[in-house]
């Protein structure tokens, strides 16, 4: 359940993605999409940075247990 939010942020930014790539760049909200993007991708990657430390401090090597 605690991934639930994320991953919708995560289907967002792959829709702004597509988006973006469909979007003539002359559109007048070609700009605000961008920022859109940018946002959406600067906060996954704050997140995976975050959890990074915590999830090779949990897990353990192969064959040790």
């Amino acid at each position: 359940l605690l991934y639930k939010p994320i991953d919708r942020v995560t289907r967002s930014t792959l829709v702004l993605h597509d988006l973006l790539k469909h979007t003539p760049a002359d559109h007048p909200d070609y700009p605000l999409l961008q920022d859109a993007l940018r946002i959406s991708q600067n906060f996954l990657s704050s997140i995976n940075e975050d959890i990074d430390p915590r999830r090779t401090a949990v897990t353990t090597p192969k064959g040790e247990v």
